[in-house]
């Protein structure tokens, strides 16, 4: 019983507070994704036509890379477009491809998902173009 006393007697007693909406939020489900390095990558041949990639990288607000995350884009090249969806790698990167002839090759990035978290599309670059020479 006597241990009991010593017991209660040694916890202080704690409040809790509330956080309060008003604060600004930066937690796993408030702060938006961004892209940050959209760039087309030196081009390669490939079985006699021009193969074009096009490096995504995607982060959080506090530069920390975000795998798992889906980006949906359109690849236009000088034969066709394409509509494509790719989750990005543990680095938070994904290489979006086309195959074709030499000419303007473009990617233009839709969306960015990643479950409940938002994507902030005017906080980097949602496009690139390279032009592949003869």
């Amino acid at each position: 019983m006597v241990l009991r006393r010593l017991r209660a007697a040694a916890r202080p007693s704690v409040q809790l507070e509330r956080h309060p909406d008003e604060m600004p939020k930066d937690g796993l489900f408030t702060a938006p994704l961004r892209i940050t390095r959209l760039e087309a990558l030196e081009p390669e041949p490939h079985e006699g036509r021009t193969r074009v990639t096009f490096l995504v990288e995607v982060k959080d607000v506090e530069d920390k890379r975000c795998s798992d995350v889906a980006v949906d884009a359109t690849v236009r090249g000088p034969e066709r477009e394409a509509t494509v969806q790719a989750t990005t790698d543990m680095f938070g990167r994904v290489r979006l491809r086309m195959t074709g002839p030499p000419g303007a090759y473009e990617v233009e990035v839709l969306e960015v998902a990643a479950k409940a978290l938002a994507w902030d599309r005017d906080a980097g670059p949602i496009s690139a173009s390279i032009t592949v020479a003869d």
